[in-house]
């Protein structure tokens, strides 16, 4: 793998198309295969590879059906989502002018999984950034992505992944590959015990996707408009790598993900991308407060801050979080037992279920965020969005109904603090941060 890694640009694309010909080809296993599409710089590389070995190859031999399955988790960040369901359009449009056995389809978490229903209607816990408490990932990506490959029952899903991305993602390459010829492009899925994952630009690095993107073209659609998104979400890169170094040409590759999302501290793809969409500008707002209301946010460094300034700002940023906590959690666990300190035995009255009071009034606080939102997109003639649907908002509201008749103990916080007393911290915390925002 080492020599491969030392390859030029030409040579490495020649490898990855006759690969996706020789496993396409293989008679060994002729069930079809699915890729993951994201959208994104690489899994749409990988969907150009796939249309070019296609094209390259008579009719009589494209037997095998390649399904292309995109995961919308619906908090996506709105200009992804509008591109992403742009490309499926063109691609399946394409695909079908074209005769290629290509399919192409979109999947949906369930309802019962909305991130809004379970972060506002039952009290979950906001996801965190290790194994289980990152249930997000699972529930609106992962599950319906599997299965519908589990339906689809492919011999290989063929994903974007890369070796350079960053060292977690290397190690989990690794773990899941063997390392032999054409098999270190070769994994174990990690759900689906019956077919493997075939990463055809695992050699690639960032230089390569951008190469490729800007001088191979699409079949289905201009690249312009995927490179003109990272551009937009880095503020420099997608067109031309302004960096020398491996190392700062990967953080160009900038990750789009939910613009709810509360594991990274900074989302710097839909910051940046406010600069140029302003109306995106209250997503930032919306993002942040609820990390605040679940007491858990913390302040971003600005580059000039001294290391005395930040250390105190830190530590009344944390004693205001201590006290948000004693709003907004309820003390107790959902079947009504209090929370108890695992070491010492006390009564926690800054954990448990986040309370009904405090749902509403972060549901409340979205519902001004989508009117926001969409007031300053109606004033630059653009469509309004939805950014939480009429279904999540009845299943939430029911949700609140059935906690305050079935589970009293939710309704409030043990600690006889009101919502008023919540908006004072947030504020005190604006203030403390000299934000731009507050309630």
């Amino acid at each position: 793998m080492t020599e491969i890694l030392e390859l030029t640009y030409d040579e490495k694309l020649k490898i990855a198309i006759d690969d996706l010909t020789t496993m396409y080809l293989n008679e060994e296993d002729e069930r079809d295969w699915a890729l993951a599409w994201s959208g994104g710089k690489d899994s749409t590389t990988v969907m150009g590879m796939v249309d070019k070995m296609l094209q390259g190859l008579p009719p009589e031999k494209r037997k095998r059906t390649i399904h292309a399955v995109m995961s919308d988790t619906i908090v996506e960040n709105p200009v992804l989502e509008e591109y992403m369901r742009d490309q499926l359009n063109k691609l399946d449009k394409y695909v079908k002018e074209k005769d290629l056995p290509i399919t192409v389809e979109l999947v949906h978490r369930q309802e019962k999984h909305s991130y809004f229903y379970l972060i506002l209607g039952r009290g979950y816990f906001l996801p965190q950034n290790n194994g289980q408490g990152r249930w997000c990932t699972d529930r609106l990506k992962l599950q319906p992505q599997n299965n519908k490959l589990k339906d689809i029952n492919p011999s290989y899903i063929l994903v974007g992944t890369r070796l350079s991305e960053s060292e977690k993602r290397k190690q989990s390459i690794e773990k899941w590959t063997a390392k032999n010829d054409l098999s270190y492009k070769i994994g174990d899925h990690a759900s689906l015990s019956n077919s493997k994952t075939f990463m055809p630009i695992i050699d690639f690095d960032i230089e390569d996707v951008w190469r490729y993107l800007q001088q191979e073209r699409l079949g289905w659609s201009s690249t312009h408009q995927v490179r003109k998104l990272y551009k937009d979400a880095t503020g420099e890169c997608g067109f031309s790598n302004p960096k020398a170094t491996q190392r700062a040409a990967e953080g160009c590759g900038a990750r789009f993900g939910c613009w709810t999302c509360p594991v990274i501290l900074n989302d710097r793809s839909t910051e940046q991308m406010s600069i140029t969409h302003d109306w995106m500008n209250p997503l930032v707002r919306w993002r942040e407060l609820q990390m605040l209301v679940f007491g858990e946010y913390v302040p971003p460094k600005p580059k000039d801050q001294k290391r005395k300034e930040r250390s105190a700002i830190l530590k009344v940023c944390r004693e205001i979080n201590k006290e948000i906590k004693k709003v907004t959690k309820s003390g107790h666990k959902r079947n009504g037992n209090r929370m108890v300190d695992k070491k010492t035995g006390e009564l926690r009255n800054d954990q448990g279920t986040f309370t009904v009071e405090a749902r509403e009034f972060l549901f409340n606080e979205l519902i001004k965020t989508q009117n926001d939102v969409n007031k300053i997109r109606v004033n630059q003639g653009l469509e309004p969005i939805t950014l939480i649907h009429n279904k999540e908002i009845e299943m939430i509201k029911e949700q609140w109904e059935v906690d305050r008749k079935t589970a009293p103990w939710l309704v409030s916080n043990v600690n006889g603090k009101t919502i008023d007393d919540l908006k004072v911290l947030i504020n005190n915390y604006y203030k403390t941060i000299n934000s731009k925002f507050s309630v």
